[in-house]
């Protein structure tokens, strides 16, 4: 708690700064990463090679370089959005067709679940969508250990209308209780699943991956939508979110094939931009188990 108190006022005065001023601060904190702390340098080089057969240990060497950069630009951005406006955030998230995707839901009062990749400004993403789109939006993620920190992260990403919810209190919270409009529901599906045997298992840049059903077994609970959402970077402190529909009714595929859409998605997304994805996660350090579903 006491560094909590002490942490939070600093990243306050920090997010006043301009954004280009933040960049430069980035620019540091990426040295800094790479080359004195070597942060989860094993797990990024390891991730990167497993991923990328072809590639030379060159081109893995350029690749991390250039995730260090990306990810320290993530860093300043998750501060910039302690006090970033929602004009800023409009300027630099384009979102083109955004109004017309999302205006017909509303009109039928249909339910639509997102799904997004760690790549990107998916941070900024949930920020700026209340502004863009009629729904009533909520974020489903897993909380962090430190319950302080948890709550940082609460109040920076519901701070315009975004409505952050636990992963385990997503039905509890949501079931039944929002029909009266269309809802929005954003789920960042690229997530380890703890109970490997109930994990959906497919082939994902080259390896053995498991993926959370949850995504999918919700749209088809409430009858929803899916869409995938890929904001891409455009330059520095620029983005550009496009909207691929992954199936009309949820309903009238299995839960497996939405998620393997969602997969191919976000692969491809990783391989037009390869730095631009959270390589420092452990995504693939647990086994698919003797027996599993697939």
């Amino acid at each position: 708690m006491l560094l909590y108190i002490m942490v939070l006022p600093f990243l306050y005065l920090l997010s006043l700064l301009p954004t280009g001023a933040l960049y430069v601060l980035a620019d540091g904190m990426a040295w800094l990463l790479e080359r004195v702390v070597r942060y989860r340098r094993t797990v990024i080089y390891t991730n990167l090679r497993n991923s990328f057969p072809d590639k030379n240990e060159k081109e893995i060497k350029l690749l991390a370089h250039e995730f260090y950069g990306h990810f320290a630009d993530m860093l300043v951005e998750n501060i910039k959005a302690l006090t970033i406006s929602p004009e800023e955030l409009q300027k630099r998230i384009s979102v083109p067709g955004v109004r017309e995707v999302f205006q017909p839901y509303w009109d039928q009062k249909r339910n639509v679940v997102v799904v997004l990749g760690h790549a990107g400004a998916w941070q900024w993403a949930g920020l700026v969508a209340p502004s863009l789109i009629p729904q009533r939006l909520f974020a489903f993620y897993n909380p962090l250990t430190n319950k302080y920190f948890d709550s940082y992260i609460k109040q920076t990403r519901s701070r315009y209308g975004m409505h952050l919810v636990s992963m385990r209190d997503y039905l509890r919270h949501v079931r039944g209780q929002y029909s009266d409009v269309s809802s929005l529901h954003f789920f960042l599906f690229d997530q380890g699943p703890v109970n490997v045997r109930k994990a959906y298992w497919t082939s994902f840049l080259h390896q053995d991956t498991a993926f959370y059903l949850g995504p999918a077994h919700f749209a088809q609970e409430h009858d929803c939508a899916v869409l995938y959402v890929a904001v891409k970077y455009q330059s520095r402190g620029k983005y550009l979110a496009t909207i691929t529909e992954v199936v009309e009714d949820a309903r009238s595929v299995s839960d497996r094939e939405i998620i393997e859409r969602c997969v191919r998605l976000l692969e491809q997304q990783i391989e037009a931009d390869p730095s631009d994805w959270l390589w420092s996660h452990r995504r693939w350090k647990r086994k698919r188990p003797a027996i599993a579903d697939k």
